[in-house]
């Protein structure tokens, strides 16, 4: 310990002697002293001599490195162990020394305070001990870094050559397994046998004397002959192309001369088109439309006839028109056709044979069932008539609604495919409710297109298995609405005798096809068709129209941040709201149903059957400084026919929902059942959603003043100030909140 000291004492004492050396290089002389010392004659391009601050510099310098030799040298000097209890007892002659200034500062003897600084001088001194020892230990570790790099590249230099000597090693192994792999490409030729070779082959190329024992020349003999053998065929093949070419030539020109009548014929088409465009006749698309009327089944007809006949008559904005494959069409109606007449020659063998038909029909049905691919039977009996009508029905605003009207042959249902034009290509957002396979749900009322409106392909689909709603958007969707149309009507079959009445009436053969399936009775009556186009057609352009906007609103509404962005024309707010409302609109995402479902607060809603799952289901989250509130929105798919319904759930000292408490049913009730004081046309209707959300944010602002009020009034802890007119924050029994405004008063009021 002493020596410790005495070298710290060294160092401490060293730097008083440097300084003395550098204010000894400051008394140096100056300028003026060498100016006076030496003539003025000196030449300029002598070296100058350092300054001061130099020196001091370079002193410093040569300091450091002294130091960290000294360190170094040390450092090899004693091992780690020596050090490590150097430190132990400098640890323990420090903690020796702070107590015995705690006991002289404690008892204060005579002179203590000479010895506490005697003492704070030696731990002073082991203080700088102990540095001492952690600079010499930053030096071995500096040291043992150093070494262990070192050891590393030698590593990694050896590891670099022996994975050089593993990849040479694999790569000459792989050239081996090539050389060894290698196959000739006369391998793959399929040459004669060797007798028929050496019999059909001429001497020349045999030489049965030099290639019997020579496998070898054997091998070139037969590939040879191979040779002379392809030269040959290719020879004929080059024949033969010449022949093929030259009938090809006669062919081309004779079907040259046939093509020439078709110019001549169009040309005489062509001079009539003029005509057809000025008397505004397009008479050729009529005629082809006629042409491929006539291949239509009854249902497609009825719909192409009364729809064409509603848009010349009534409106303008529909156009009818036929589509798909005349020719498959063609090719199905003369198949129907003969296997009607091989059923009309052999009804008096069927008579005779009745029994032996039956059961051999089962027979050969169990047979096939068997046999038959199970897709191959759902795309039989899911199969659509290679004909459809397509009925555009289109808004002021041009935009249109493409419905696709297809005929299920085996099951005898019409079903549809809706597509949208719009005027305006809208971005896509998170909840499209233009989309056309949604865009027809539940036009009216419980029409959902699922499942098929004829009882009788009930059985069917059950006896092949399968679930109509896996294939809706290949076949489309079975409305009932599009059987209507189309003059179908599903009705329970009564008995034979009112069946027969209905299909051999009066007028029937002009107007009505019926067909007698069991268990129902279907009928195709153009006259049912007529009678809802009308209400149809509006329907469809109301919905189209209604879409649009809700579409627009919902786009608005995905980067709303605030209830200012609520898409709510300026005249609505100033009608039907104050002129501040402080509530923010934070957030508004589409949700599922399985979410809406999981909420307590819309039990009472669905055990109603007021929402459905075809509802679009959406959560808005409406904040005002600490107090969060978020409404649940369902919305009807016949929005806005039926208006929006909102479920709320209030987050202030807790979680509030209409169930536990009563002025959040209010709230309910003043946005679900007083909606229609926000409207009062249809066009109105189109904002009702917007209309109906900022409601939501000026009641949250009316619950929590008023709430506040009434606590203000109870103590001075209210939390928000009262910036609503209103002269009673509660009323009644219930204690209900002033929800009601007044426009012309600009007041709140209790309904």
């Amino acid at each position: 310990m002493g020596r410790g000291q005495g070298d710290i004492e060294g160092e401490g004492r060293e730097p008083k002697r440097r300084r003395r050396t550098v204010d000894g290089a400051k008394k140096l002389p100056t300028a003026g002293s060498a100016a006076t010392a030496e003539p003025a004659s000196v030449p300029t391009t002598q070296t100058p001599r350092p300054s001061v601050k130099e020196k001091e510099k370079h002193i410093i310098h040569d300091t450091y490195q002294a130091n960290l030799e000294h360190e170094a040298e040390e450092a090899n000097r004693r091992t780690e162990a020596e050090d490590q209890e150097l430190f132990h007892k400098t640890c323990d002659h420090v903690r020796q020394l702070m107590n015995e200034i705690l006991n002289l500062k404690t008892e204060k003897p005579e002179g203590w305070t000479r010895d506490v600084d005697e003492r704070r001088v030696q731990v002073l001194v082991l203080m700088l001990t102990l540095r001492r020892l952690s600079r010499v230990q930053k030096v071995r570790v500096r040291e043992s870094r150093d070494r262990t790099g070192e050891q590393r590249q030698r590593v990694d230099g050896v590891t670099l050559r022996l994975q050089n000597l593993l990849y040479e090693v694999s790569h000459l192994k792989k050239e081996v397994r090539k050389c060894l792999e290698f196959q000739s490409a006369d391998e793959e030729i399929d040459l004669v046998p060797v007798e028929q070779f050496y019999k059909e082959a001429p001497d020349s190329i045999s030489r049965p004397e030099d290639t019997v024992e020579e496998p070898h020349q054997q091998r070139l003999a037969r590939l040879h002959w191979e040779l002379e053998q392809r030269r040959g065929q290719t020879q004929l093949f080059d024949q033969l192309t010449q022949e093929k070419e030259a009938v090809a030539a006669t062919i081309a020109e004779q079907e040259k001369k046939l093509a020439s009548l078709a110019p001549r014929i169009n040309t005489i088409l062509e001079a009539t088109k003029p005509l057809q465009d000025a008397l505004e006749l397009p008479l050729d698309t009529r005629r082809e439309q006629q042409r491929m009327g006539r291949l239509l089944p009854t249902p497609l007809y009825t719909v192409w006839v009364q729809a064409g006949a509603y848009g010349e008559a009534c409106d303008n904005l529909v156009h009818v028109e036929i589509r798909g494959d005349a020719e498959a069409a063609r090719k199905l109606i003369a198949v129907e056709e003969e296997s009607k007449v091989d059923t009309n020659s052999d009804s008096d063998l069927e008579q005779e044979s009745a029994e032996e038909n039956s059961n051999r029909k089962k027979r050969n049905r169990r047979d096939q069932k068997m046999d038959s691919d199970e897709s191959s039977e759902v795309r039989q009996i899911l199969s659509l008539h290679p004909l459809h009508v397509n009925v555009t029905i289109k808004t002021k605003n041009s935009s249109s609604v493409v419905i696709a009207f297809h005929y299920l042959q085996n099951l005898r249902i019409v079903t549809t495919k809706c597509s949208l034009q719009l005027a305006e290509k809208t971005r896509p957002n998170m909840t499209d409710v233009i989309s056309g396979d949604a865009m027809l749900n539940c036009l009216f009322d419980g029409d959902d297109g699922t499942t098929s409106p004829n009882p009788a392909t009930i059985y069917q689909l059950q006896r092949t298995r399968i679930n109509l709603k896996d294939y809706l958007s290949t076949v489309g969707r079975p409305y009932l609405w599009a059987q209507t149309l189309a003059g179908l009507v599903f009705t329970p079959a009564k008995n034979k005798g009112g069946a027969e009445d209905l299909v051999e009436g009066e007028g029937s053969s002009n107007h009505c096809v019926t067909a007698v399936p069991p268990p129902s009775t279907e009928q195709v009556c153009s006259q049912l068709s007529a009678e809802h186009m009308h209400i149809t057609i509006k329907s469809i352009r109301r919905r189209l129209q209604s879409r649009v906007a809700l579409q627009t609103q919902l786009l608005a509404l995905e980067g709303a941040n605030s209830t200012s962005a609520i898409p709510v024309p300026g005249d609505f707010i100033r009608q039907h709201f104050p002129g501040k409302v402080c509530s923010d609109l934070r957030s508004w995402q589409q949700i599922t149903w399985s979410d809406y479902e999981s909420l307590p607060s819309t039990q009472m809603l669905r055990e109603a059957f007021i929402v459905t799952p075809q509802h679009l289901f959406f959560k808005a989250v409406f904040e005002r400084k600490h107090v969060k509130l978020e409404a649940f929105a369902a919305v009807s798919p016949n929005h806005p026919v039926v208006a929006p319904v909102f479920s709320l759930r209030l987050f202030w000292d807790g979680q509030h929902d209409s169930a536990t408490d009563p002025h959040i049913r209010q709230m309910e009730a003043e946005v679900n059942i007083y909606w229609n004081e926000l409207v009062s046309s249809h066009n109105d209707r189109l904002e009702l959603l917007p209309l109906q959300l900022y409601r939501i944010a000026m009641c949250l602002d009316l619950y929590t003043e008023a709430t506040s009020a009434h606590m203000d009034a109870n103590g001075p802890d209210a939390e928000f100030h009262k910036e609503k007119i209103f002269f009673r924050p509660a009323r009644g029994p219930d204690r209900a909140y002033p929800f009601k405004y007044l426009p012309k008063l600009g007041v709140f009021t209790q309904r």
